[in-house]
């Protein structure tokens, strides 16, 4: 492949790419990243900035989809952090202190995560985060 060739095909694909990133990113990231380009970037360039470049457009998307991942994995490790208080709780109440909870726990937050189909909820929850409103 040659380097016109690719940068014929870098051509045909960046606006298919800008209008996904735009789409799913949050207007708030691209605003703090236009401000922050503006302030970082040599006057010459400033002017010709907007919020639809790809310098503004793909950290927005990263920050927006790391927030995502992080929401996610905040609603994963809510049943698992009350699976191991319960656990530790009965530890203690059956005076079994030095026995660590951990060890007891994980055998159920593996069930519950079977129980519950994890796998599938977790791919349709990362699936679901590009469809678009119904």
């Amino acid at each position: 492949m040659d380097a016109a060739r690719l940068l014929a095909l870098v051509e045909a694909g960046k606006e298919p790419l800008r209008t996904f990133l735009i789409r799913h990113s949050h207007d708030a990231e691209r605003a703090f990243f236009l401000r922050s380009a503006q302030r970082l970037l040599p006057p010459e360039r400033r002017a010709s900035l907007t919020v639809d470049d790809f310098i503004v457009v793909v950290p927005a998307f990263t920050v927006s989809e790391l927030t995502a991942a992080f929401q996610i994995g905040f609603l994963i490790f809510l049943p698992f952090l009350i699976i191991d208080l319960v656990v530790a709780n009965i530890l203690l109440a059956l005076g079994m202190m030095m026995m660590s909870p951990t060890i007891v726990s994980l055998p159920f937050k593996l069930l519950l995560f079977v129980l519950i189909d994890g796998w599938a909820k977790l791919v349709h929850g990362l699936v679901l985060t590009y469809a678009g409103p119904a």
